[in-house]
């Protein structure tokens, strides 16, 4: 779909729409922030449902964090990016054409084209089969609810480090209301966005939502002479366009039957990520870029998801959500992020990246109405899925150098046709063995079927080449058992106890050179205390865990006369462990809030080709074989945490709302090897807002983000010549938002 048509189709919708909402208005009339009224007597409560039942987030046995709409507002969580600050636990890398989210060091951190995701990200209930679409904004949603550690009942095959579920605000029957906001900032910083949910009968309602984006880059492409005099200076890698738009349908012809239909269209587009080498670069600031070809990242999809909640009888509740979902994602990149110009010693290298999927997803749950001492959920789930891509990799020197970048006819190209399906089915029975205690035991089987379509194929003569290598790997086959037990005490109304074992799962699978790999398994053991303190004014939450993996999958180098030649692997013996907190309070006009993970996360034993010469480390003079069990797990960073404190001053025509917040990342490793330039630094940044908030249904806000300007790494990426490269952080931002709710 167009933008054009988007922005006019979705302006028609939201007609009467202005400028606008406070951040409690994301949830309509439903919700309210506790930071509006300093009277408030107690904390929001966020009802979570990743277990197919609605429950608190406080009576949830699991180490989950649950954040409300009005709270990701008020925090200024924009995206999964910004979401990985306020969860300890969580992180997020955008690489350009994936993206690795890993909780507790697990997940993704590979970009093979039929790994499967470690962290499940889920739509209003249905999977997100790739991370190619993780970018975008959380905007108008009734919750977020991150789940840590293996979720092997529910979830399965995907989610041996947790699970992400983003939840829209649904359409009310009770009467037409709205929202939107407008803001301004650094950077030439734009959002425009808005919601409005309208009844058309006693059993019908609609909500449209959209969200427009714009922002110049943090960075300055100066071209590949580093004078200014470049065709590229256009080109400014790290520059933002979004746009989302969501249409919803709910249908309730009775209290029993509720059916609601989605329609979510997203457009992300940037002239690709920032990243820039480790290589010495002279005279240039933090900030500067010397790209000798124009960069594009567009990535955009269409999703249509059903949901049908129905009351069947009085035992049980019909729950059955299916989606579908197309995928097109185009990326050129600098893969070597310079110049020869200004770094001729560096080996010059692009990237063409085409990548198209499709897939159907569904599932259907029977759930008991829990009238007695047993209560039980049974289900069954299927994905569908089929992915098409071409990856066409340049390298070249100096000689003929813009012909060559704007029309590259050599390099090698792989072309992958990578389907993928998986069925499984699950149950998990609770039983109440005394009124305060209650035993639950869940299983999942899941049966996985991967590989590669035969038309796969390489040509190493360039795109136009008529001379393919067929690649023909076998399609493989995996079943595997998951699931849990869980014991669950609340001795009283306030505390909750529990103690949980559970197995997760990611299936083996073949690389498309015919590398097999085994599936990856997980038994965690945990246990948490969740409480509610001085009639809920506080809540405190802790939990600790003991992971064990096995055939942990790692992509490694592992023949030292082939040091460049990856192959997908299995590691024994890696652990993960840690404590998990977290603490929010109000009395009266002050709210505060923190959390914090300390993860000791270590690999098993792993033999790995170190390269020679790479940049620093003190590294062999030739590739030599390494065992490099016992270090930190990638992504795995030591300590996280975060707090925030709020006040607010009520006034005879509203309210002033001061917040502030600091957030701690801890350094965490890239890569195995633990170099210099495999390692994210630690590092702190800090945000406020200031808002008045009008009792006739207006706000103004001036916020600020990284307040200090700390300049920081925010991710590494590593390159087969030893090199790599690193992205920072985003500077100091500041602006204004101006919205209205109705």
């Amino acid at each position: 779909m167009a933008k054009g048509k988007l922005l006019a189709g979705l302006s028609v919708a939201t007609i009467g729409l202005v400028i606008a909402s406070t951040a409690q208005a994301q949830q309509a009339q439903t919700q309210q922030s506790p930071a509006a009224k300093s009277g408030d007597p107690g904390l929001e409560t966020v009802v979570v449902t990743a277990e197919r039942r609605s429950a608190s987030a406080q009576d949830t046995p699991i180490s989950i964090v649950a954040l409300s709409g009005a709270d990701l507002q008020d925090r200024g969580v924009t995206d999964i990016n910004s979401l990985q600050l306020q969860t300890p636990s969580l992180t997020y890398m955008d690489n350009g054409n994936t993206q690795y989210i890993n909780i507790r060091g697990v997940g993704l951190d590979e970009s093979s084209p039929n790994q499967t995701n470690g962290v499940a990200v889920n739509y209003d209930g249905a999977y997100v089969a790739r991370e190619f679409n993780n970018r975008d904004p959380m905007f108008d949603l009734a919750d977020v609810e991150v789940l840590r550690g293996p979720q092997g009942t529910y979830q399965g095959q995907n989610a041996s480090g947790g699970a992400i579920f983003i939840n829209s605000a649904k359409p009310s029957l009770n009467g037409i209301s709205g929202l939107g906001d407008v803001s301004y900032g650094s950077y030439n910083h734009y959002t425009l966005d808005g919601a409005v949910n309208a009844p058309l009968s006693n059993s019908i309602a609609v909500r449209v939502s959209l969200y427009d984006e714009k922002r110049d880059s943090y960075w300055t492409n100066l071209g590949p002479y580093a004078n200014g005099s470049s065709l590229q200076n256009a080109n400014q890698p790290g520059n933002l366009d979004r746009l989302f738009g969501r249409f919803q349908l709910l249908y309730k012809p009775t209290e029993d039957l509720e059916i609601r239909l989605i329609e979510q269209h997203s457009e992300y587009k940037s002239d690709g990520p920032a990243f820039k080498s480790f290589a010495p670069q002279a005279n240039l600031s933090p900030y500067d870029l010397t790209y000798d070809t124009p960069q594009k990242l567009d990535t955009t999809y269409d999703r249509t998801t059903a949901l049908v909640d129905w009351d069947a009888s009085s035992a049980f509740r019909v729950h059955v959500v299916a989606a579908y979902q197309a995928t097109d994602q185009q990326l050129h990149q600098d893969t070597d992020y310079t110049s020869p110009y200004v770094q001729p010693a560096v080996p010059q290298s692009t990237n063409d990246i085409h990548l198209q999927d499709h897939y159907y997803t569904g599932e259907v749950d029977l759930i008991s109405k829990d009238t007695g001492p047993f209560s039980w959920t049974t289900g069954a789930t299927f994905l569908d899925y089929d992915q098409q891509g071409v990856v066409h990799g340049t390298n070249y020197n100096t000689a003929a150098l813009p012909s060559l970048v704007s029309n590259p006819t050599t390099g090698l190209v792989i072309y992958v046709h990578a389907p993928r399906q998986n069925e499984a089915v699950f149950a998990e029975v609770g039983y109440k063995i005394l009124s305060d205690l209650e035993l639950k035991i869940g299983g999942r089987y899941n049966h996985d079927h991967l590989g590669f379509d035969p038309d796969s194929y390489l040509a190493p003569g360039g795109p136009n080449s008529s001379f393919h290598i067929a690649l023909k790997p076998p399609f493989v086959d995996f079943d595997t058992f998951t699931g849990r037990a869980l014991l669950n005490w609340t001795p009283t109304k306030s505390d909750l106890f529990y103690l949980t074992v559970s197995r997760g799962y990611k299936p083996g699978g073949t690389t498309p050179f015919a590398d097999q790999y085994q599936p990856e398994y997980v038994l965690n053991y945990e246990g948490g205390w969740k409480g509610s303190l001085f009639d809920g004014h506080l809540r405190p939450a802790l939990s600790a865990f003991y992971m064990q993996y096995k055939n942990y999958q790692a992509t490694v180098a592992t023949d030292p006369n082939n040091p460049t030649l990856d192959v997908t692997d299995n590691v024994q013996g890696t652990v993960v462990k840690g404590i998990e907190g977290q603490l929010a309070s109000r009395f009266g006009p002050i709210g505060l809030d923190a959390s914090f993970s300390y993860l000791d996360a270590t690999y098993g034993t792993l033999n790995i080709v170190q390269p020679a010469g790479a940049l620093g480390g003190g590294l062999p003079a030739k590739p030599t074989l390494i065992d490099l069990g016992g270090r930190q797990l990638d992504y795995a960073p030591k300590f996280s945490g975060n707090i925030g404190a709020s006040y607010t001053y009520d006034l005879d025509g509203g309210a002033v709302v001061g917040s502030a917040r600091v957030n701690y990342q801890g350094s965490q490793w890239a890569y195995f090897f633990d170099l210099p330039y495999n390692r994210i630094p630690a590092h702190t940044t800090a945000d406020f807002r200031l808002s008045y908030q009008s009792n006739a249904n207006w706000h103004l806000d001036f916020y600020g983000s990284n307040i200090f300007n700390r300049t920081y790494v925010a991710n590494v990426i590593q390159a087969t010549n030893g090199v790599g490269g690193y992205l920072l952080g985003a500077p100091s931002e500041f602006g204004a938002k101006l919205g209205v709710s109705f």
